[in-house]
């Protein structure tokens, strides 16, 4: 089935090389809508019981998802669910200032990334206001909301908990298969960034996680930065890729890794 959308991720700069000003909320698809800032991703998914919002960007991007939501006619204190790909702080930092909005909203994340998310710091690094954790998911876990149901994947690599969510919805075009993947694609493939956010066991999760994704179908792509789609599998960015594309995008983080360990071999033994 062919899938319409007008969304699309843009690059970071314009044609004259100038970066671009945050981009307006905007619908990509029946019920889900990008809101996030210019260089990381975040949605809200409208159901009959309220809204869902999947990753919240860095802590200062709190009160811009909210204002998005609102632009859309969406009001924040709506808010049932916060659904976090990974603790990162560029993708969960956002979720305290919602949270003051949305009080009763649940906060949920794999069991493996929830302590991180409620101290609010990894290995010592603060970098967002803990929150509580809700809900501790498991692989294969299913979240449902007004109607529309999540499957947790856990997809480690990026994080311990890293997990993507798998979800059916209802458009102009039909039902579709959308994934919301956060950052599960990528390897911390230079050296600074791996022994910053490395941990044991990510060299064979990562490898793990490259063997599920490359048997994985869907229709929509909703990665965690714009440029997993423009730089990476479809240069105009639009999020409705082609399995070749994915493939293409998930072949491609894998040579960076198997490149990165042949150059830096003992990381398969600190971080094997």
């Amino acid at each position: 089935m062919a899938f319409q959308t007008a969304f699309r991720f843009l690059p970071y700069k314009d044609a004259s090389g100038n970066q671009r000003a945050n981009p307006p909320a905007e619908r990509i698809y029946g019920p889900i809508s990008s809101i996030g800032p210019l260089t990381v991703c975040a949605y809200v998914v409208e159901t009959k019981q309220g809204l869902v919002v999947v990753d919240t960007g860095y802590d200062k991007d709190g009160d811009l998802l909210a204002n998005n939501m609102r632009s859309l006619g969406l009001d924040p204190s709506t808010i049932q669910v916060i659904l976090l790909t990974h603790f990162h702080f560029d993708h969960a930092g956002g979720t305290s200032r919602l949270l003051k909005l949305a009080p009763a909203a649940e906060v949920m994340v794999h069991e493996k990334d929830a302590d991180t998310v409620e101290a609010g710091k990894w290995k010592d690094r603060a970098g967002y206001p803990g929150v509580k954790v809700t809900r501790r998911l498991k692989d294969g876990d299913v979240i449902t909301i007004g109607g529309v149901a999540f499957k947790t994947e856990h997809a480690p690599g990026q994080s311990p908990g890293e997990v993507v969510y798998l979800v059916t919805v209802d458009g102009p075009d039909g039902p579709c298969r959308a994934i919301f993947a956060g950052d599960a694609t990528g390897f911390k493939n230079g050296v600074a960034e791996l022994e910053r956010l490395g941990y044991p066991g990510v060299c064979a999760d990562f490898r793990t996680t490259v063997e599920k994704f490359r048997k994985m179908a869907f229709d929509l792509y909703l990665g965690g930065h714009p440029h997993q789609v423009f730089n990476e599998a479809r240069a105009d960015g639009n999020p409705f890729i082609t399995r070749e594309e994915w493939l293409k995008l998930v072949n491609g983080r894998a040579k960076e890794y198997e490149e990165f360990v042949k150059k830096y071999p003992k990381y398969l033994t600190i971080f094997g």
